[in-house]
This record gives structure tokens, C-alpha cells and sequence, in this order.
């Protein structure tokens, strides 16, 4: 029998002994046993998936350590972190206050409170755990903080000093003398923070963070740590507003000295635009990333402001219903007039032999209300407001609660950015996600209006006219004055558009005069943070049933 499949008979009843530890109920999968793996198990917390390495297992004779390592794994997925989300709120704390750590803190940590939840379970399974660690030690003897790791759970579970850290305990304590007195302190006060992760981290890693700046770089990610698994975009989205609970965990930490007082100001700082720039990665991907997951985070914004999809009401031909007809292959699927032909024909015949029912328009010319609109999008990005990539942008968020409520009333929308220079999403498209990652676009700069653009627009669409937003403040009044030309753009784009609204921010009410005076409707906005609230009011009163009341006003 190969060591694959001895560890994969082995495997299948120990996961039993472990999952029972949990619970049986626990929805997760029988581990996956790899010939190949470099490490004894890993746990992906996306996919919930465990794996197994035949081969390191077997050389460090663990194979009777099945139930604790499994166990442990599933710790991971249970508690520690649990969701991708707990883990990206950790990971960005970290990276916006300590320096940059040749490996993360997370890792470290989450096994501590694993192991020592699994270490009170019974039967114990505590010898077993403390052999995967001093066979993992043995295998990465140069990485000092998962030597002081050990040295913490020989305290925690009062074991022989020494006897986790194996032949390197000499060295590390000549590098490190003062290194058996933090472990004690980590054993000791740790779990009394808990069930506070955010604090029981934040004292972690006031004592650990030293050790982890002693140890080499990982030469791949993941590479110590068993819990493992891209973070997404959403979970990091989800991640860059702290929770009230982690606040309160932050100001307790900074109140009773866990960091020296530079550490301390950096951790106090927890802004949109400090945990957005502490996004994992480097390069071409950092980037993306951070793109992905702002316009993600724009989107969750966005849903405060939408409680719910207004409808969208334009007009399209009154169809009616034909007689049945036989449905032949190569005729529309959609078509088919599925009820009309189970009550006719039954089931079985009906599978066969399905009715088609095609719609007319009774009168040629009449019009019915239709679910449909189409909102273009002009939005101000000119260094006036911050990078969205980097912060909350007030503009850029109206704009996503535009495009939101369109696409949300059955419509679609485009969009262009300007400053200086423009760039345009000029398809209509009917997807958030399209859109919001668009609207992360930045310029910076002046100001200055695409009337060229605005005036192409009105002719290409012709009848189809969609309803024109522009997203600005009081410099627009100067990109209106610069040509002669732009008030006659401005006055027929008013005039073909079912509705053509200016947002504008602090606007000179003569200005404005003359603006409703072409036609237009123009919506000014007090300070910056009510862009937001008057672009869901906006949604509303462009898309909602003209015969009920406006549920924003």
C-alpha cells in the first residue's frame, strides 16, 4: 500500500474523531490527500477544502496524529479566523499600524487560539498536537516566530521548557533572552482578552511583532501558515470599515499601552484611505485589487441609499396574445406557451409536442408602460475630490447610486469621467459591477466639461434619448461660459432629454437661473456628504411610479 493511500484509510476515520469535536452536522468536506504536499495539512477557508501531505507525514511519523492535525484544520474553518472577512479585518488592522512583517501575525495567531481550544477538549488529543509542532519546528528551524509560537504553548499547557523547541532552543534563547518571559506573558494573559479577537490580536501582536520582524521572508504566500486562501475583493471590501467592536478594541489597546506611542497614532488611525492603501499585494496586482474591492466597497455604500429598486416606467408597443400554434424546431424557445400546453396535452405529449403563442401589437402605435430607462452618467473627477480608489468620494458615490438605481429598475447606464481629459464606459450596460469598477477612474486636475461629447450623444441617440445626470460643483459655470457654442449644447440636450439634472455642489443661484431657464433641472447640494442622500432621491423621482408617493420624500 502506498503512503497516499494509507494515510487516505487513515484519514477517512480520523476525520470522524474530529469533526466530533465539533459537531457532526458541521458542513465540510472529507480532507484531500496530496502525495505531493510540502506541508502536513492545509486548510482553504474559501473553498473549505482540507488537504493532506502523504509524504511529510509519513517521514515525520504523524500518521497516528491524523484526528489532531484534521482537528486543527477545522478549527480554522469553525472559529479562527472563520470567514475570509474576519480574517481581512485582521490582516488590514496589521498592515496600517506595524511595519512591514516579513510574514503575518494572523497566522500565528489563529493556531494559538485553535490549539489551545482543542487542548481542554476530550479525549485529549494535547501529545499529539505538541508532536505536529515539534515536527513543523524541526522542518523550519530558522523561522523565529514560530519558534516563540511553541515556546508559548509549552507555557500555556506547562510543558518541559525546551521541549517544543527542540535542538535550536539554545540558539533562540541566545538571540532572544528575554524571549521565555514573553512567552509567559502571551500564556497568561492572552485568552483572558478573549472572546474579543480584535483584542486578543492586538496584544499578540504588541509582543510577537518583534519576533516576526527576526524571521525570513515567506518565499510564497501562505508559506507557515495552514490557513490559507486568496482574499477576494468582496471579503476586502467588507473588511475596510472597522466595527464598532473593533474600535472599542483599538482605543482599549492604545488606553493601556499595548504599543509604544509611535505604533500607538498609527493604529488610532483606521480611515477609509489607511486601510484601503493597506491592501494586500504589490505592483500591477495591488492595484487591481484595490480597484476591485473600492468599487465593491462603493456598491455596499450605495445599498444604504437604495432600500429598494424603483421601477423604471418608459412606454413600448401594447402586445396581445395570438392563437396557439404547433411548435416547430427552429422556433423561438421563448415562445412556447408552456401552461397552455401541459393543460392541453398533459406532460408527456407536452414535452413532445409544445404550443407556441406569439404577441402582437393590438393597434399599431399603441403604447403600454414598460420596464426600461437609460440614465448617462457625467461625473466631475478633477482634484477637487480624492482618488475613490483611496477614499470615499462623495461625487463618485452619487454616481454608483445612479447607476445602481437604474440598473436595479430594469434600465441600463453609461458613464464618463472628466477633468482635464475624459474617459467613458459608452455602452449601456446593465451590470454593478461594470459600472462601479468604471467609476473608480480618477483624473484630477482642472475642470472641464466634454460638451463635444454631450452634444454626440444627443444626436447618436436620436429617439432613444436617455435621461443625462451631471455630477459637479460651481466649476462647471466656467466650462459653460468658455465657448459659445456650449449654451446651445446645453439648451438642446435639455430639450431632447426626458430629463436632463445637474448636481451641482454649492451652486451660484444666478447660475442656476439660467440653467432652469434652458431647460434643465438642476438639484444643487448644500455640502459634500449630501451628494449621496439627493442622488437616492434623484433615483427615485426619475424611475418611481408617477401614481404612488416617492418613498424618499
Amino acid at each position: 500500500m502506498s503512503a497516499e493511500e494509507r494515510i487516505t484509510s487513515l484519514a477517512a476515520r480520523a476525520f470522524l474523531l474530529a469533526l466530533a469535536r465539533y459537531s457532526p452536522y458541521l458542513l465540510i468536506g472529507e480532507p484531500v490527500v496530496d502525495p505531493d504536499g510540502e506541508t502536513f495539512a492545509r486548510i482553504d477557508l474559501a473553498s473549505r477544502t482540507i488537504r493532506l501531505g502523504a509524504r511529510p507525514i509519513t517521514e515525520a511519523s504523524l500518521d497516528d496524529a491524523l484526528e489532531a492535525l484534521i482537528a486543527h484544520e477545522i478549527g480554522h474553518h469553525v472559529a479562527f479566523p472563520g470567514h475570509p472577512v474576519e480574517h481581512a479585518r485582521l490582516l488590514l488592522l496589521e498592515r496600517t499600524f506595524l511595519p512591514r512583517l516579513p510574514r503575518s501575525l494572523t497566522g500565528p495567531f489563529y493556531d494559538l487560539l485553535v490549539d489551545e481550544r482543542l487542548g481542554q477538549g476530550w479525549p485529549s488529543i494535547e501529545d499529539d498536537l505538541c508532536r505536529i509542532l515539534a515536527a513543523r519546528g524541526a522542518r523550519s528551524p530558522e523561522d523565529v516566530l514560530f519558534t516563540f509560537q511553541r515556546a508559548v504553548i509549552e507555557e500555556l499547557w506547562q510543558r518541559r521548557e525546551g521541549e517544543l523547541l527542540g535542538k535550536n532552543a539554545a540558539a533562540f534563547e541566545r538571540a532572544f533572552p528575554d524571549y521565555r518571559i514573553d512567552a509567559k506573558l502571551v500564556a497568561e494573559n492572552l485568552f483572558a482578552f478573549a472572546p474579543d479577537v480584535t483584542l486578543q490580536y492586538l496584544y499578540f501582536a504588541s509582543i510577537a511583532w518583534r519576533y516576526a520582524m527576526a524571521s525570513p521572508a515567506r518565499k510564497h504566500a501562505g508559506e507557515g501558515d495552514c490557513a490559507e486562501g486568496e482574499l477576494s475583493a468582496e471579503d476586502l471590501a467588507a473588511a475596510l470599515v472597522p466595527k464598532k467592536g473593533e474600535k472599542a478594541a483599538i482605543a482599549r489597546a492604545i488606553r493601556e499601552g499595548f504599543f509604544p506611542k509611535d505604533l500607538a497614532e498609527k493604529l488610532a488611525d483606521q480611515s477609509l484611505e489607511r486601510r484601503a492603501g493597506a491592501m494586500p499585494g504589490d505592483g500591477a496586482g495591488k492595484s487591481e485589487l484595490l480597484t476591485t474591492a473600492m468599487a465593491a466597497h462603493y456598491r455596499r455604500e450605495a445599498e444604504k441609499y437604495l432600500f429598494r429598486p424603483p421601477p423604471a416606467r418608459v412606454f413600448a408597443d401594447a402586445l396581445v396574445p395570438t392563437t396557439h400554434l404547433e411548435w416547430e424546431p427552429g422556433d423561438p424557445v421563448a415562445d412556447i406557451d408552456w401552461v397552455a400546453t401541459l393543460l392541453r396535452r398533459g406532460e408527456t405529449l407536452g414535452a413532445a409536442m409544445p404550443l407556441l403563442r406569439e404577441r402582437i401589437a393590438d393597434e399599431e402605435g399603441q403604447s403600454t408602460p414598460s420596464f426600461l430607462g437609460r440614465t448617462e452618467i457625467y461625473l466631475d473627477v478633477s482634484g477637487s475630490m480624492p482618488d475613490p480608489k483611496r477614499a470615499l468620494n462623495a461625487m463618485t458615490l452619487a454616481a454608483q447610486i445612479l447607476a445602481t438605481g437604474t440598473i436595479r429598475a430594469g434600465g441600463a447606464a453609461r458613464a464618463l469621467v472628466y477633468s482635464v481629459g475624459h474617459e467613458k464606459a459608452w455602452d449601456f450596460c446593465r451590470s454593478e459591477r461594470v459600472l462601479s469598477k468604471f467609476l473608480m477612474r480618477y483624473i484630477g486636475g482642472g475642470t472641464q466639461f466634454p460638451f463635444d461629447i454631450l452634444a454626440a450623444s444627443v444626436e447618436e441617440t436620436r429617439s432613444e434619448q436617455p435621461i443625462r445626470v451631471v455630477i459637479t460643483d460651481s466649476d462647471f459655470d466656467a466650462n459653460y461660459d468658455a465657448h459659445r457654442q456650449n449654451a446651445t449644447i446645453f439648451a438642446r440636450a435639455a430639450e431632447r432629454s426626458p430629463a436632463f439634472v445637474l448636481l451641482l455642489h454649492a451652486p451660484n443661484r444666478e447660475k442656476v437661473r439660467r440653467y432652469e431657464q434652458a431647460g434643465a433641472r438642476v438639484v444643487a447640494v448644500r455640502a459634500l456628504g449630501d451628494f449621496p442622500r439627493v442622488a437616492a432621491e434623484l433615483a427615485f423621482s426619475l424611475f418611481d411610479d408617477p401614481g404612488k408617493t416617492n418613498p424618499s420624500g
